[in-house]
């Protein structure tokens, strides 16, 4: 059949229109009378579209409507063999060990201006600084500015030797190159407690949020309810932990779950509500939650075919982690070493149920694994409510085992559906009764939307639209429209978890790939979202995702938000913070550039 060919160019790409001839070029009616072009069909098999090379590879990396959770299983690449045997099962040689040990120093020693920079720029308590006792504190504690350029300083190195150690991780940033040699996971570990050993027993950084998990475990550790007011409220402003509380929570009620708060009881009890001791016993706890994750990562890794030692480079010695889980305290640690420690235990449950992935048929231990798998879970969404979410994902993957044992679709999802819903609220009372903390964390999810965060989407679109109603003359609604676009957000995510619950039921992807993915989308739509809170998702998609793309943005994302929040965790005058800032830029510049130098001349030995 002959065709008659037209080509249509875009500005950005040229589309081919084909024309069968078999088709009349025009129509008679009737009476004879021609009526003129007859209307061409073309139809959407027909077009060709042709894109630059660059224009495909972006469009191909975002996501797109289809089944639920296929474009997003992408970012995953099964490597076909196993992922800790790259390159015949070699490892590194001795020329790349010594570079590779070069960057642990350099990490090492910027951990090192951290921890002593903290002394002075730290997020110290307002009364009786016990900081300035410290070796260095009370001559660090002078010199504000100074002390932030150097932990700054002691960051960009921190970051840079990160961000350097890819190629010896197997993290390519070259995409579709072949993963090389890679280290060990053990050398990863050791160089995990080299970078966290400076910052254990420093300064609180970067927040004073530490500061109110201090009051809080006092109050519950003196038998009031901490849901019921503020810390200022039930300890009084004279309390020297009150005083330390950021004045936005000082008459808050806690937003935490019984774990959060068990913890916090139990650490003020151990250390007379001290407040050197007590940071110390937080950082140890959170110290033991990247512990644990780390553990679960590993596995979770070999589970999904990928390297582990770059997942655990990606998730574990990632700055952020370093920085805001160690340095600040935050209770994410306790929250993802639960979450993923129980995801783990959950879908090996499952596999036990069914003789699955290497693991012999019991019955009773599967059982026995996904009970504990709820107790975990449970346990991680009691120190924020965001720790539950995984529990769907185990679900779904039970739900996909009774349907490979014989059962209908419907019943296999309402049977694992009851099941975790049972063991869940068994958890949450077992909790509840150890712990003698009440159910306030239900009703107390919300304090924390009273903060107008510049990284959450939902608010920034919510302030936008308030600011043009002002311009417009139509007064200021700013509040209602923050409740109308968060409230939108928050729908549009539970509907993408709900997509990736089913996602992950049929198959289509994962269950760590759909809890990473979903929880991605949480905090891109939250209505408060902080650096550190990017760290909910990167962790269980380390294990998964394995695409260059992926990898390169969390690299970029993690190395650019390690800079953005100061070492007092407070705001400061905004010359000030343009001193600080600038003054880091050029004592990191320098002093990169004599180590540069240095390596040159032969002094130092590694990278060259």
């Amino acid at each position: 059949m002959v065709t008659d060919r037209v080509v249509v160019r875009w500005p950005l790409h040229s589309t081919t229109l084909v024309f069968p001839n078999s088709f009349p070029l025009s129509t008679s009616g009737s009476d004879g009378v021609s009526r003129g072009p007859r209307p061409l069909l073309v139809r959407m098999s027909d077009v060709t579209t042709r894109r630059p090379p660059l224009l495909s590879t972006l469009i191909s990396s975002l996501p797109r409507l289809g089944y639920a959770g296929s474009r997003s299983a992408l970012l995953h690449v099964d490597p076909g063999g196993d992922p800790e045997m790259t390159s015949g099962g070699q490892r590194l040689g001795v020329r790349e060990l010594n570079r590779f040990q070069l960057l642990r120093w350099i990490g090492a020693v910027g951990a090192l201006l951290i921890g002593l920079g903290a002394l002075g720029a730290g997020a110290l308590p307002v009364l009786d600084n016990p900081y300035s006792s410290f070796p260095g504190g009370l001559f660090m504690a002078r010199m504000l500015q100074t002390s932030s350029v150097m932990v700054l300083v002691g960051v960009g190195l921190l970051v840079m030797a990160w961000v350097l150690m890819a190629p010896f991780v197997g993290a390519s940033y070259r995409a579709g190159s072949a993963s090389g040699p890679t280290v060990t996971a053990s050398l990863i570990t050791r160089t995990f407690a080299a970078w966290v050993l400076p910052i254990l027993f420093t300064a609180p950084l970067f927040t004073q949020d530490i500061y109110s998990y201090l009051a809080q475990g006092s109050i519950v550790a003196r038998g009031m309810d901490p849901y019921s007011a503020g810390p200022v409220d039930l300890l009084g402003p004279a309390d020297p932990l009150a005083r330390s509380v950021p004045f936005i929570w000082s008459h808050s009620p806690s937003p935490y779950g019984p774990v959060a708060l068990g913890i916090a009881s139990a650490i003020s009890r151990l250390t007379a509500d001290s407040i050197t001791l007590g940071v110390v016993a937080h950082r140890i706890v959170s110290l033991l939650g990247l512990i644990a994750a780390g553990w679960a990562i590993s596995r979770l890794a070999r589970r999904c075919r990928v390297n582990p030692v770059t997942a655990l480079w990606l998730g574990m010695l990632n700055p952020l982690t370093i920085l805001h889980l160690i340095g600040g305290i935050h209770n994410e640690s306790v929250l993802l070493g639960l979450m993923l420690v129980g995801l783990e235990v959950g879908l090996r449950g499952v596999d036990k149920l069914g003789g699955r992935n290497g693991q012999n048929v019991d019955p009773a231990s599967g059982a026995g694994l996904i009970v504990l798998s709820t107790l975990l879970i449970g346990g991680a969404g009691l120190v924020k409510v965001t720790g539950f979410l995984a529990l769907g994902f185990v679900g779904m993957n039970l739900a996909r085992h009774f349907l490979r044992v014989g059962r209908g679709p419907v019943a296999s999802l309402v049977l694992a559906v009851i099941v975790q819903t049972t063991l869940l609220f068994a958890t949450i009372a077992l909790i509840t009764a150890v712990t003698g903390i009440g159910l306030g964390w239900v009703t107390g999810q919300g304090g924390a939307a009273t903060i107008r965060s510049w990284l959450s989407m939902t608010t920034n679109v919510g302030v936008s639209a308030g600011f043009l109603g002002m311009l417009l003359g139509l007064g200021d609604h700013t509040e209602t429209m923050l409740l109308i676009t968060r409230g939108v957000g928050m729908l549009v995510a539970v509907g993408f978890l709900v997509r990736f619950l089913f996602a992950t039921y049929r198959g289509t992807i994962h269950p760590v790939g759909g809890l990473g993915v979903a929880t991605f989308v949480l905090v891109i739509l939250f209505p408060v979202v902080h650096p550190w809170y990017m760290l909910w998702a990167i962790l269980p998609l380390a294990a998964w995702a394995n695409r260059t793309f992926f990898r390169a943005s969390v690299v970029a994302y993690s190395a650019f938000f390690s800079f953005t929040v100061l070492p007092r965790g407070l705001a400061l005058p905004a010359p000030t913070v343009a001193s600080i800032y600038f003054g880091a830029a050029l004592v990191f510049v320098a002093v990169v550039s004599l180590g540069w130098w240095l390596m040159r001349r032969g002094t130092i030995r590694g990278l060259h």
